[in-house]
């Protein structure tokens, strides 16, 4: 099925929608719940050392008014310019999220805005040059950037409003793994008193796993399915930790390695982790003193590094540990981000590069050091998009 033809088939869901009633009505049970405090938005990117690499931005105008647009963007393999892929014909006021599924095969989903109640979903099989119809998923992706999360054999694991959604098929049917009321009831949930899902992904063993938010201080909410049943998984703590809330805020599994981003605490106590599980055993980087400033964009690379956009124009990455031994170390970058930055992203060199989205204009730029010079932004591309302003109305 072209990029036309799914244009054209979910166009028309959505138009049928737009029938029902007008343009702002939200719904209840999605898109109308407010995002965490400690949640990054959906702005993320998702990169392949040998693949298409892949990420997502919010443009145009005012969310209140609905004339903004999340875009998707698109760096082919051994290219450094990225693409303009955002799948044609729905509404993407709501969100979008992204799972690459292969070196050139991804899934993307429109999460839930105004009359739309469910999340249309489109594939890619050539880095997102088209791309073709497949769910729908009902009720719609969660407002998680890992809402997404592709594993062997064409597995998906999706989070939505009201649990989590397991496909074998890769999307054409969904079915429930677990709702959101159970798993929290469940002895597992019990444990750390889970009051709500974040992030999915598959271990490397191909295990289900979800990830959320806990109510009891000093526990970290995440949760492997073995055998039928769900154990609570993750890295022990430090015992100075024991008092604090901790949430999950990014799970992802690249090269047979699980990442998890983690905040403990709140306010000016806050502070950042990131661990990572290979086999069996999980490291633990140093924590990250954040003085309450949370990242509004969070993600993970190839070889477990993180990137992190923060509040006040700052960046941070941290570098994976280079041995099991050995845990990751932080850098907080010296240049101050440029305006707009929406999320950060890896160059295939190895340096981050800042997407940054103002209205209709994407600017790529990459941080670079000259010899005894500090280092700067670096602008290397512009990408002008056309966005349907008043479309939403």
């Amino acid at each position: 099925m072209t990029k036309r033809r799914f244009a054209l088939l979910v166009g028309t869901t959505a138009a049928a929608l737009a029938l029902a009633g007008c343009g702002n009505r939200a719904d209840p049970g999605t898109a109308g719940r407010p995002r965490a405090a400690s949640q990054p938005s959906l702005a993320t990117s998702v990169l392949s050392q040998h693949g298409t690499s892949w990420a997502v931005v919010e443009m145009g105008g005012s969310a209140a008014r609905q004339e903004n647009f999340w875009q998707l963007f698109a760096r082919p393999p051994g290219s450094a310019r990225w693409l303009l892929a955002t799948p044609a014909g729905v509404a993407d006021n709501g969100g979008l999220v992204i799972s690459a599924t292969g070196p050139q095969t991804a899934l993307t989903g429109f999460r839930p805005s105004q009359d739309l109640k469910f999340s249309p979903l489109a594939a890619t099989a050539n880095g997102g040059r088209a791309w073709s119809e497949t769910g729908p998923l009902q009720p719609g992706v969660a407002n998680v950037a890992d809402g997404l999360a592709a594993g062997p054999a064409g597995g998906l694991l999706a989070v939505t409003g009201t649990g989590a959604e397991t496909s074998s098929d890769r999307g054409a049917t969904w079915t429930t793994l677990v709702s959101r009321s159970a798993l929290a009831a469940g002895r597992a949930g019990r444990g750390c008193g889970l009051t709500g899902l974040t992030a999915a992904a598959f271990g490397s063993d191909g295990a289900p796993l979800l990830a959320g938010s806990c109510g009891r201080p000093g526990t970290v909410g995440i949760f492997e399915q073995s055998a039928g049943a769900w154990q609570r998984t993750g890295p022990r703590l430090p015992a100075a930790l024991a008092g604090s809330d901790i949430a999950v805020l990014a799970l992802a599994t690249s090269g047979g390695t699980t990442t998890a981003v983690l905040a403990a605490g709140t306010g000016r106590h806050a502070s950042l982790l990131v661990a990572w599980l290979a086999g069996r055993s999980w490291t633990l980087a140093p924590a990250f003193p954040v003085r309450g400033l949370l990242p509004t964009s969070a993600s993970v690379w190839p070889g477990g590094a993180v990137g992190l956009v923060l509040p006040g124009g700052r960046g941070a990455v941290l570098s994976p540990p280079a041995k099991a031994s050995t845990r990751g170390a932080w850098q907080l970058l010296t240049a101050a981000l440029p305006a707009h930055t929406g999320t950060l992203a890896e160059s295939q060199a190895g340096q981050p590069e800042a997407l940054a989205a103002s209205r209709s204009v994407l600017t790529v730029w990459q941080l670079a050091a000259a010899p005894g010079q500090a280092a700067r932004w670096q602008r290397l591309q512009t990408v002008k998009v056309a966005i349907p302003y008043g479309s939403s109305s």
